[in-house]
């Protein structure tokens, strides 16, 4: 029996390796022993909310200032706290919808199966495993042969994060006929970039699963948990310092 049936791993995707490289206890308190470290935060409800604005805006379901009204609407549902950003990230709603809808506004009405987003899946296979790798489309255009994944941010980067370039090689392997972008929104401006070549960073995604599987095949949870490396200060611990102290004593 391979390390991902071992442990009941039944696929991965871009934010499982990523969390994985970023944090390998986090990874094994989340995946092996169900424990959801790392808190929610209002720049993620931000994100959320923005998109969902920019969705209902781009397939004609209403006008851009409803849309604004409506994912602030949402914001404040989802916003049971106040982490000391939620009101200047509920200002940022306002500008990111009417950059992104306009930044989208060439390329017309994307695609979507029964209104949700497009599930893309590719199996990677090494030694003994075979694994589905899966993710999610937020805006494909079939006419332009485009997909365009939107990321809101407070700062424009210069060159996409390797989680995002990790995420972008994905897509462009697995829709091998669609050239795939990402959508960077600040409250400010907005880029498109696609940085990364996805066949280096597929053969990345491989190796690195290869790992993962070595790595699962060690033993029980309980032994992987004793040997994982915790990288202490990594944000996917915010608000799960608790779950960290009483799992790895640190």
């Amino acid at each position: 029996m391979n390390g991902f049936k071992r442990h009941g791993i039944v696929h991965c995707s871009a934010s499982q390796l990523n969390k994985w490289n970023a944090c390998q206890g986090a990874w094994v308190a989340h995946y092996l022993f169900k424990q959801r470290v790392g808190s929610v935060s209002a720049a993620m409800y931000r994100g959320i909310c923005s998109e969902e604005g920019v969705k209902s805006v781009i397939t004609k379901e209403c006008n851009v200032e409803q849309a604004i009204l409506k994912a602030q609407e949402l914001f404040d549902q989802k916003m049971m706290f106040d982490d000391g950003s939620s009101g200047k990230e509920r200002e940022n709603i306002d500008p990111m919808i009417r950059l992104a809808v306009e930044a989208l506004e060439p390329y017309g009405e994307p695609e979507f199966t029964k209104g949700e987003q497009q599930q893309v899946s590719m199996d990677i296979e090494g030694d003994g495993w075979s694994l589905p790798f899966i993710g999610y489309l937020d805006f494909v255009f079939p006419e332009q042969g485009l997909i365009i994944d939107l990321k809101t941010t407070l700062r424009m980067p210069t060159t996409m994060s390797k989680p995002h370039q990790l995420q972008r090689g994905f897509y462009a392997a697995a829709r091998g006929n669609q050239d795939v972008r990402f959508l960077y929104v600040t409250p400010k401006k907005a880029e498109i970039k696609s940085d990364g070549d996805p066949s280096t960073i597929m053969q990345e995604i491989k190796t690195t699963m290869a790992r993962q599987e070595r790595f699962l095949s060690l033993g029980d949870r309980d032994f992987l948990k004793s040997v994982a490396h915790v990288t202490a200060d990594s944000y996917y611990w915010r608000g799960g310092e608790r779950i960290r102290a009483e799992m790895f004593g640190l």
